[in-house]
């Protein structure tokens, strides 16, 4: 938090924010982390039902259920902390009033959503992956994880966040995702696979 102005700043600077690359990009993941990651997520599991693809839906399964865990407790922090965005209270990065997140938008900036659901995308899928297929893991970590910091710095480069809050976003959604992979590690069989996903699919691991 300690850098949070000093990284605004660098962010705003005239030469960044005129520089077209940066800005097509910026928009780009932007869009990855609200809504591209939601209906990735929807994709494959309406994918893996009309395929008769059982670890394509469950992929879809386990990272919609990662961003739903994580969106829950950022949008309560959210509310809470109450963290003016960047644009509302330049070079003010401890301006919080707590709970005036709960009603205003211009003060829900702690933590990223985007980068929350981002992150949550990619440890559920990487995790899943993992398990289901190492050779693709091995470089689809990579590129989930990359797009999902490249979400937090396009946050920061619309000036909606700082950078605290893309890093409180990232470990939410990375723990949320091992948390999703958690369970149903333990819980083989469990009633939303066998409520969500065909008999067949649910007992396929």
């Amino acid at each position: 938090m300690s850098a949070d102005g000093d990284l605004q700043r660098s962010m705003q600077r005239r030469w960044v924010q005129e520089s077209s690359l940066f800005s097509h990009t910026a928009d780009v993941f932007n869009a990855w982390g609200s809504p591209g990651v939601f209906a990735g997520s929807a994709v494959m599991y309406a994918a893996g039902w009309a395929r008769g693809r059982p670890d394509v839906a469950r992929l879809g399964m386990r990272t919609g259920e990662a961003i739903v865990l994580s969106g829950v407790v950022t949008g309560g922090l959210k509310g809470f902390a109450g963290r003016a965005r960047p644009y509302v209270s330049p070079g003010q990065p401890r301006d919080f009033r707590m709970m005036s997140g709960v009603s205003d938008g211009a003060r829900q900036s702690f933590p990223s959503g985007h980068t929350t659901a981002a992150f949550a995308f990619a440890s559920a899928m990487h995790r899943e992956l993992r398990r289901t297929r190492p050779a693709t893991a091995r470089w689809a970590g990579p590129v989930l994880y990359a797009a999902a910091a490249l979400t937090g710095v396009a946050r920061m480069h619309s000036d909606n966040h700082w950078a605290s809050d893309v890093v409180m976003g990232a470990g939410i959604g990375v723990v949320s995702g091992a948390v999703v992979a958690r369970f149903h590690a333990d819980r083989p069989g469990h009633w939303l696979d066998r409520t969500f996903l065909p008999r067949a699919q649910a007992h396929a691991r």
